[in-house]
């Protein structure tokens, strides 16, 4: 990015130990997932029972949104083709909030980065920044909604149910946000955010069920995915079921939700940040650190973090990345201010927008991070390494780190052993060897 005229601050290696020996550990995760995803998106589709709702001839607008759900074409595909046996004419609305720079072309860049064409679903796809106020919180936000979503024969939102890096009751990231934030687009993601964080569920779930009742609502596809970024299940939730049911599938991603080991850490270092990975680039509910003033940090405590890399799945925008204390300067050059500075007003947490201390190259980043840990005199490094924080299955720890989780039945060490090495550039080597 031309905006950033600075090579990046280089840094002196820690005095003690630079180049830690790493263990390389693997976590135990339930395996459990869908075989035949199109199976089962017809069988959620059965029990939507869309047969009885949809005529021939009916428009039927499909959300889709932003994030990297793993099936997530086929099961479009799936969907789309359920609704034209019936004779209907199906068409997918990009439905993501502020994302793709609130602006049709960067959604449809989005929705195609993800593999979401109408050559792949079988079906057109529309995009569109226009909302429509349909009503009024108890609070004086503003409802919004697509006004095609106000138009069409019938409604369905296709979405995964997880954790929100915000928000913390039992209903958070799936249908209902879907519902305020996808076919609310930016003016939505505004309306919805711009709540006190201890609100922000029940506020969601007054705005989801004003747009439920004043559009054509056949109900929702729900995707929960395992540890491993695989569909763990696939469930068509009809409309008058939305909120109890995303309650219970809430619960079962939470107990899916991959996490790290340990409770604290003197460093993490994440080889890669992205919206492909979690909404804010890195988990929030992974990392420990939600920096909102009123939602308490959940562990595990992380004294310096350091962030390599972004993924071109992000397309530039890198909300999140003031969550890191240290990024790189490849980093940095990938960042599209504009998209993240949309994004992040959206979601009024601006300081997760704010730029850390950006260094030359991933060895001086990660030795920024290990040299301002702040360990006493003597004291063993306990640090870890990550590829991203929805990959959580293989990770490298030091030694002090390992002998602190060693013994538990989810842990296993590989019995690979490597001393922190980069190579010729600064960069950090993967695996660590």
């Amino acid at each position: 990015m031309t905006w950033l005229n600075y090579s990046g601050f280089t840094c002196e290696p820690p005095k003690d130990d630079p180049q830690p020996e790493l263990w390389e550990i693997e976590q135990q995760f339930d395996g459990q997932a869908v075989d035949d995803l199109p199976a089962a998106a017809q069988e959620a589709m059965q029990h939507l029972q869309v047969a009885e709702q949809v005529r021939a001839g009916d428009r039927i607008l499909v959300g889709a949104g932003s994030r990297g759900i793993a099936g997530i074409v086929p099961v479009l595909r799936a969907v789309c083709a359920r609704l034209q046996d019936l004779g209907a004419e199906p068409f997918i609305l990009g439905a993501m909030g502020s994302h793709g720079g609130d602006t049709c072309a960067g959604q449809r860049e989005v929705l195609q980065s993800l593999g979401i064409t109408e050559q792949a679903v079988g079906a057109p796809i529309q995009t569109s920044i226009e909302v429509t106020p349909v009503g009024e919180t108890s609070l004086g936000r503003t409802i919004y909604c697509d006004p095609q979503a106000l138009e069409a024969d019938g409604v369905l939102v296709v979405n995964r149910v997880k954790p929100h890096t915000l928000a913390s009751g039992d209903i958070q990231s799936g249908l209902i946000k879907m519902l305020v934030v996808g076919l609310g687009h930016r003016q939505g993601a505004e309306s919805f955010h711009q709540t006190d964080p201890p609100q922000l569920t029940e506020h969601l779930c007054e705005m989801g069920e004003v747009i439920a009742s004043r559009i054509p609502l056949i109900g929702g596809i729900a995707v929960v995915e395992n540890a491993h970024k695989e569909p763990y299940c696939i469930e068509g939730v009809p409309a008058d079921a939305l909120l109890a049911r995303e309650r219970e599938l809430l619960q079962l991603a939470s107990d899916l939700m991959p996490t790290l080991p340990f409770e604290f850490a003197h460093s993490l270092i994440v080889r890669e940040a992205g919206k492909n990975y979690s909404g804010t680039g890195m988990d929030t509910k992974v990392i420990g650190r939600i920096r909102v003033p009123e939602v308490p940090e959940p562990p595990p405590f992380i004294r310096q973090l350091a962030a390599l890399d972004l993924t071109s799945e992000s397309h530039g925008n890198a909300t999140g990345v003031g969550l890191a204390d240290f990024i790189t300067r490849r980093f940095a050059e990938k960042m599209d201010l504009h998209a993240t500075y949309v994004n992040s007003f959206s979601s009024t947490v601006i300081s997760r927008a704010m730029l850390p201390m950006i260094m030359q190259s991933d060895r001086d980043a990660v030795w920024g991070a290990m040299s301002a840990d702040n360990r006493a005199p003597g004291e063993p490094r306990r640090m870890a390494v990550i590829d991203n924080t929805l990959e959580l299955e293989r990770l490298w720890v030091s030694a002090a780190l390992y002998e602190d989780i060693r013994g538990r039945d989810d842990v296993q060490l590989t019995g690979r052993r490597a001393a922190l090495g980069f190579d010729d550039s600064g960069r950090l080597c993967s695996p660590p060897d």
